[in-house]
């Protein structure tokens, strides 16, 4: 294995920029004066055989030998593939982070769905953690993240009530304070608990970005607005447009001229106000049919815009069930996919994943996830043209769910969930690798040699349904 130094550890882990009020700690960590303590947070926590955890002094020789990388299928790993690894998160970023070129052009987004440790269990994973165990957890694989991050990069982490406000200290002190942006309430679903006190149907998703709100907010994507109000009150062969007034606050000497209305009416700027352009500016959108006078031709003027020249929508912090859908609609597409399978519980729809990542990304940036779950993630990142990487610890969870669901993606099989509004009609590729944890060790059912014989015949079965689907013999 390959051997990082401590000084290499701590560099690593360090940050391009300072932020404000902050200072950075020997371990890498944002430190201010108040801070969340927790039992045995000077150690880390890695990963422990197939599901376990332990706690392992930062000194431990063991954390300086970078994991390696088992290969199951038959391309090389290059700075442009699409990655489904399989193997704890930390461990996972940091094999590919030291053996391969997939971060070196950086991450763009970052959006985990980690288990919200609501102390009861799920048929795909224990949500039963004990809670210093799931800071740490949490802190070690956010700092592994941190310094593979792009410039413009943003943090998403998904929680419900359980957790998500020990984890927002805890974001502060791998990002620091000034990287938070927003807390997006999500909500998963529309039915109601009579039992409960109140009935919960919202999770949270805590969003960072390390170079801070105001300068992310330059290179993030507003929200498409729904061009369904646009009208054409003038049978514009151009087509339907929206009109805005044709002023401007404030006095601006080369913006006040008269303007005439075609009813003849002589107009100049309200009191305080300017025309929206000068009046060479004007002439020019006039010529162009740019400009509309209600009222029949005696109203003010107001300015044309069709649908290409709309400005985005800025996202609110709360999101409905309209725009993002809900756990349900995520479970039937699932069992619409797996219909012999018991499926996740709480899914996450592809819906709100494709807001995310449009909000956060563009075509061709990296996506990263390092808890896999059902690959809502990695398969909408493929939809809408993005490269992934996804990690996800249960072998058995990548070949029931995962592997099979990308692979209809790819095929253009799965006509579900987003496929239609991205245009998706199937394409691309992906590697499949496996990152042997630190300690501990794997049944036989989870070794490299069998898991990649699974993945073979998984493969031929999927190609032969794919075929079946083509041909309809």
């Amino acid at each position: 294995m390959a051997l990082l130094s401590r000084s290499d550890i701590l560099t690593r882990n360090a940050v391009l920029t300072a932020h404000r009020g902050l200072a950075i700690s020997d371990s890498g960590v944002y430190v201010s004066g108040i801070q969340l303590v927790w039992p045995n947070k000077d150690l880390a926590l890695c990963a422990s055989g197939e599901s376990g955890y332990e706690w392992v002094s930062p000194d431990d020789h063991s954390l300086l030998a970078i994991p390696s990388v088992e290969s199951l299928t038959t391309h090389p790993i290059s700075s442009r593939t699409n990655v489904l690894a399989i193997g704890d998160g930390l461990d996972v970023l940091q094999a590919l982070a030291g053996r391969t070129t997939v971060f070196d052009g950086g991450i763009r987004l970052v959006y985990i769905d980690p288990p919200f440790n609501t102390q009861g269990n799920f048929r795909q994973y224990n949500d039963t953690m004990e809670r210093s165990m799931w800071l740490s957890m949490m802190r070690d694989r956010l700092m592994s993240l941190r310094p593979l991050l792009a410039e413009n990069a943003s943090i998403w982490v998904h929680l419900d009530d359980a957790e998500v406000h020990r984890a927002r200290s805890v974001m502060d002190e791998v990002f620091g304070e000034s990287a938070f942006v927003a807390s997006v309430v999500w909500q998963k679903k529309t039915t109601r608990d009579s039992r409960a006190a109140f009935s919960s149907n919202h999770d949270t998703i805590l969003v960072y970005a390390p170079s801070g709100p105001k300068k992310w907010k330059t290179s993030r994507n507003l929200l498409l607005k729904d061009n369904t109000h646009l009208l054409n009150k003038d049978n514009d062969p151009r087509g339907p447009w929206a009109d805005a007034p044709f002023t401007a606050p404030g006095y601006r000497s080369a913006q006040q001229y008269e303007i005439v209305t075609p009813t003849g009416r002589k107009l100049r700027p309200p009191r305080g106000r300017s025309w929206y352009a000068t009046e060479p500016t004007y002439q020019e959108l006039l010529a162009d049919d740019r400009i509309w006078f209600p009222k029949g031709g005696d109203g003010s003027p107001r300015l044309k815009l069709f649908a290409h020249q709309l400005r985005g929508l800025v996202p609110f912090t709360v999101w409905g069930t309209a725009d993002t859908g809900t756990n349900d609609e995520a479970k039937r597409h699932l069992m619409s996919l797996f219909p012999d399978q018991e499926v996740f519980d709480t899914p996450k729809p592809e819906l709100l994943l494709e807001r995310i990542i449009h909000i956060a990304t563009n075509p061709g940036e990296l996506v990263v996830d390092i808890f896999g779950g059902s690959g809502t993630t990695a398969a909408v990142a493929h939809k809408m043209r993005r490269r992934w990487v996804v990690a996800e610890r249960n072998s058995q969870t990548v070949l029931d769910f995962i592997f099979p669901r990308l692979q209809r993606v790819i095929n253009g099989t799965d006509l579900g969930g987003v496929t239609e509004a991205t245009s998706w009609e199937g394409g691309g590729s992906f590697e499949v690798v496996q990152v042997l944890p630190r300690f501990g060790k794997l049944t036989c059912s989870s070794l490299p040699g069998q898991i990649k014989q699974s993945l073979e015949k998984l493969a031929n079965r999927e190609k032969e349904s794919s075929s079946f689907c083509a041909t309809g013999t």
